[in-house]
């Protein structure tokens, strides 16, 4: 348990730690990024300026075109009388200057042209230029629109007035024409490609050649002068209708035009089918002009230029976590070497320890059982109770040697290796031995034994000796960590899975002390014990729910644990098997009674304490006693005889039969509070200890204690007798 807790510290410590640098790299890239995306930022409003005042002087260069136009036509409007020598005339200063198209407006609204002249609008190609300047008080107009004579592309129109122009009065009443009408304005006309001339419209080509930037212009509408792809196709979209369908954006079209109404420089992000644009928005620097210059470019451009920094500091970082992981692992590594040396010589110790009690606690109910049976074979009166004793010697020794096979065997089931032997069992048999042999165990505690048994299919395929090695384990269990005034169920419920095989389901539910969720994941595992708060002492050798789960996987079957601390515990065993019929050698029949007479003893009556937790040595102990006149008080714990014991008269007791491993209170320390006790004979009461454990630690540890001697089990029967007769011949001696 200490290993597991250990393992999950440095897993968790190396965790913390691996989750630690991973924040500081997020945060400094986070940081880093934000300082590189800033730089990338103004990288793209240095270019995005460049273009916005190239397309400003383009629009200053064209005002004075029309102006020269002016001056020029000024000093050449005698010479233009007729309509030919006009447009003749239009057609070299188009030609002369940048734009295709020039033309003059007349204050009526009608305009010679390069080609003709175009009186009002029952002309079907038409243009009311003069609407231009209907809402402006400036001398200079820009608008765009598509031209029938220019085709389905749409222009941009510069209108230059002429007449009272306050920057220029030389360029005031020209006069043209036969009919000598006034000039009202200088109208230009250009494609919007025109714009793009000097303009470096597609920005920040990747290295496929796939354009990450564009610039638009549009006016304070939201109307697109120039296209934000492709500056010579016709105008597809508003700049507002592209906000409020983009998937995402952190300005809304109302504010959008709100900042363009405003005249302001602002940057606003937009994303539109998982691609996401910064948009640089800033108006022309012209007065006569209400356009803004938009820049969009790729999100990715700025995550391009960011990330092979951003790159380099993880890779670094990195770097730094692997040599700190690698360093603090080989620590670990260096210290579990030192760690495991001696947990596997502590652990060699005690498993050693485990199980010479777990093999000899049985071994010593048999060798009690043999005894009492062959003291009182020649007795008739005892004939039932003799068979009773076979009946349990006999079952104790198949769980024995069951028990010494899977240890001696060990190897094997840690590989996962366990031969099942298949053969015919009745079920209502194997299930009332195994009743028999713990009910005694149970009862005797005050606790409720309850048998609910449907068996439907009396004899099935299995191997017999694992499934009651199993049972016993768990129904054992039960008993040993379930308190008086609890309850055990144990049921048993058989449901088909097809014409030829059964599903044999074992559950046995106790009221106990339970197990801690901790353990619970655990209880499976080797040589894991869980020390609950009943019980100050853990029995058995850590191995039985293991072989358990390995036996009943074996089987083909499932194993499960439902429990919850201080409330009980609830095992089911799944077993799947075929059904057979009943084999002539498993009738039963009865065995031959043998009799005997009981032999007389000269021991001196002299009245004993046995502290013994397992009811069966307890009874053959008893009876031993019994038989050779010795009058013995029975104590379920180490506690329980410490209580009986200071309850007693003085001298009483002649002696204590102690067992070490017991629940609530322990052997050796019941010992040892029993000589501290305030009265005469707690320091010389006899106290014995017997028990499973025969290792010198063992011994020494109890003596310690403060007990007088040590039997081991099986106890050697003449041995305690001696030892006994000794301890009372010297005991009236001294009287």
């Amino acid at each position: 348990m200490k290993r597991s807790k250990s393992k999950h510290f440095y897993a968790l410590f190396i965790f913390f730690i691996i989750i630690v640098i991973f924040l500081a790299i997020y945060v400094y890239s986070i940081v880093t990024g934000n300082i590189l995306e800033d730089a990338a930022v103004d990288n793209i409003r240095e270019v995005a300026v460049h273009d916005r005042n190239t397309i400003t002087m383009f629009i200053e260069y064209n005002w004075k075109n029309q102006q020269r136009i002016g001056e020029r036509l000024k000093r050449n409007s005698q010479k233009l009388k007729t309509v030919s020598q006009i447009n003749e005339y239009l057609g070299t200063e188009a030609y002369e200057s940048t734009f295709d198209k020039v033309y003059l407006l007349m204050e009526d609204g009608s305009y010679y042209t390069d080609i003709t002249y175009r009186k009002g609008s029952e002309d079907p190609d038409y243009y009311p230029y003069m609407d231009l300047f209907a809402n402006t008080d400036s001398y200079k107009v820009i608008g765009y629109d598509s031209l029938p004579v220019m085709g389905s592309d749409k222009v941009v129109i510069y209108g230059y007035k002429l007449p009272d122009n306050p920057k220029d009065e030389a360029l005031s009443d020209i006069r043209i024409g036969e009919d000598q009408k006034e000039v009202f304005a200088v109208i230009g006309v250009c494609r919007r490609s025109s714009i793009v001339d000097g303009l470096v419209i597609e920005n920040y080509v990747d290295e496929s050649g796939n354009t990450q930037g564009y610039s638009s212009v549009v006016d304070k509408k939201g109307e697109y002068v120039v296209d934000r792809k492709d500056a010579a196709s016709s105008v597809s979209d508003n700049l507002f209708d592209i906000v409020k369908r983009s998937d995402r954006s952190n300005l809304t079209p109302a504010e959008v035009q709100e900042k363009m109404l405003a005249g302001e420089e602002f940057w606003f992000y937009m994303e539109k089918n998982g691609v996401r644009e910064l948009n640089y928005c800033a108006p022309l620097n012209s007065s006569s002009v209400d356009w803004y210059f938009i820049m969009s470019v790729s999100d990715k451009v700025v995550k391009d230029q960011t990330k092979l920094f951003v790159l380099l500091i993880i890779a670094a970082m990195s770097a730094a976590i692997i040599v700190i992981i690698i360093a603090f692992v080989l620590t670990i590594i260096m210290q579990r070497k030192t760690q495991i040396a001696y947990a596997q010589e502590k652990a060699q110790s005690e498993f050693l320890s485990n199980m010479s009690h777990e093999i000899r606690t049985p071994l010593n109910g048999i060798v009690g059982l043999n005894y009492l049976m062959m003291n009182a074979i020649d007795t008739p009166e005892k004939h039932l109770q003799i068979k009773e004793w076979l009946k349990k010697s006999q079952n104790t020794a198949e769980y024995l040697l069951a028990l010494i096979n899977d240890v001696l065997d060990i190897s094997k089931l840690q590989a996962g290796k366990v031969e099942v032997t298949r053969a015919p069992m009745l079920v209502e048999t194997m299930l009332e031995s195994v009743c028999s042999m713990q009910y005694d165990n149970i009862t005797g505690h005050g606790v409720e034994f309850i048998k609910d048994l449907h068996i439907t299919v009396p004899c099935i395929q299995c191997d017999e000796v694992h499934i009651k090695q199993v049972l016993m384990n768990i129904v054992g269990n039960a008993a040993k960590f379930t308190p008086a005034g609890g309850s055990i169920k144990f049921s048993v419920n058989q449901s088909m899975i097809d014409e030829n095989h059964v599903m044999t389901t074992f559950v046995c539910k106790d009221t106990g002390c339970g197990m801690s969720r901790e353990f619970l994941n655990e209880i499976f595992n080797k040589f894991t014990q869980d020390r609950s708060s009943t019980t100050n002492s853990t029995k058995g050798t850590g191995l039985g729910m293991a072989i358990s789960k390995l036996l009943v996987n074996a089987m083909g079957g499932e194993i499960s644990v439902e429990s919850e601390l201080n409330k009980g515990s609830t095992f089911t065993v799944e077993i799947p098997a075929e059904i057979c019929e009943i084999p002539d050698y498993l009738i039963n029949s009865d065995d031959a009674e043998k009799t005997a007479d009981n032999s007389d003893n000269g021991v001196k009556s002299m009245k004993i304490l046995v502290a013994e937790d397992n009811e069966l040595n307890a009874e053959i102990l008893m009876e031993i006693l019994s038989q050779f006149g010795f009058v013995s008080v029975h104590a379920q714990n180490g506690r329980e005889a410490v209580e009986i014991f200071e309850r007693s008269k003085i001298n009483e007791f002649k002696i204590i039969l102690m067992d070490m491993r017991m629940p609530v209170l322990d052997g050796c320390e019941a010992s040892a509070r029993i000589r501290e006790l305030d009265r005469e004979d707690a320091k010389t009461v006899t106290i014995f200890a017997c028990t499973a454990n025969s290792f010198q630690e063992d011994r020494d540890k109890a003596l310690g204690s403060g007990m007088n001697d040590f039997l081991t089990k099986p106890i050697d029967i003449n041995t305690l007798i001696r030892k006994m007769e000794k301890i009372d011949h010297e005991k009236h001696n001294v009287q």
